[in-house]
């Protein structure tokens, strides 16, 4: 299974201090379950940075950080080399300035998220102003991004933000250049109206620009009601309707894939029921539930594999 957005590289910075776990933990997921996706590093504010991921203010450095968390996956073989994937990173609040995305892109980031939640200096964040669409600086950005085939991921972004790069990217492909896009971690807005989710008209944007939606995994962007519930088949099925809805909406599978934003890792229960599904059988149980709901095997493969594959690992790199 490709996991569109997986924030493996936030686990191993939480814990690198902690390498037995790590191991651990990595060689549990990849063990015949994940084959590969986009491992993120993601950034919030400050205060959610310290409260949430134990990580202080001056600790905060977009590639001081990644280029520590790359050096322990090579010195610790947390990876391996069978994995097909790219490095993310999930915000870009802090990123100083847009030069350094030739940094971040050397260090193997082949995807961003220009904003998490919150407004950023680039555009508006999901849960930010509605009105604040993407910046000047962040018209550069996106540019510049396009320039270095980096995939913008949609995702957490604001809807103004969103139609603004959409149009920006339509306008880069008009003069030759290549966008590539996705949403990797969102869901379905007309069964599930929470501001992460994506109207059906933002799926056909994607899909007019070749890109794909990651259906998550993630209880209340699913079911709109409390995430302790104990109905596993409940939450299984709401999940599936997710994606049987983008099936109907574009005729077909070819723009869908998976994600897990898997927050297991965390000590706090609000996250750890986070997930609808576990992370060590998610593959086989999305195996199975896809089948049962009437999908046929090869419709199965572009959603579990060859979508990511085709349109985002193979598009931009793919580690040895």
């Amino acid at each position: 299974m490709f996991d569109c957005h997986y924030d493996l590289l936030t686990y191993i910075y939480m814990n690198r201090n902690n390498l037995k776990e790590v191991k651990k933990y990595c060689k549990k997921i990849f063990k015949d379950n994940i084959t590969g996706g986009i491992f993120n590093l993601f950034y919030m504010s400050h205060q959610e940075m310290e409260q949430e991921l134990n990580i202080k203010k001056e600790e905060i450095n977009i590639i001081k950080n990644l280029k520590e968390v790359i050096n322990l996956i090579k010195k610790e073989k947390l990876i391996p080399k069978n994995i097909k994937y790219i490095f993310g990173i999930e915000g870009l609040d802090y990123l100083e300035k847009i030069e350094d995305i030739d940094k971040i892109y050397n260090l193997g980031v082949r995807s961003v998220n220009i904003v998490w939640n919150n407004d950023n200096k680039f555009g508006g964040g999901a849960k930010g102003n509605k009105l604040r669409g993407i910046t000047c600086l962040g018209e550069k950005l996106v540019e510049k991004l396009v320039d270095k085939k980096i995939a913008i991921d949609l995702s957490h972004a604001n809807e103004k933000t969103f139609y603004d790069i959409i149009e920006l990217c339509n306008k880069l492909k008009i003069v030759g250049k290549t966008p590539i896009v996705l949403a990797s971690h969102s869901n379905i807005k007309s069964l599930c109206n929470v501001p992460r989710n994506l109207s059906d008209d933002q799926i056909i944007k994607i899909k007019e620009l070749d890109g794909v939606i990651g259906i998550v995994g993630v209880k209340p962007f699913c079911i709109k009601e409390d995430r302790f519930n104990k109905d596993k088949n409940k939450y299984y099925n709401a999940y599936i309707e997710h994606i049987k809805h983008v099936k109907d909406l574009l005729g077909g599978v070819d723009n869908i894939a998976v994600s897990t934003d898997d927050m297991s890792y965390y000590e706090t229960r609000y996250y750890r029921d986070f997930n609808v599904f576990k992370q060590k059988n998610m593959k086989k149980k999305l195996e199975d539930l896809i089948f049962d709901t009437g999908f046929n095997k090869n419709e199965i493969e572009k959603i579990l594999y060859i979508n990511v594959k085709n349109k985002i690992l193979e598009r931009l790199w793919i580690s040895e």
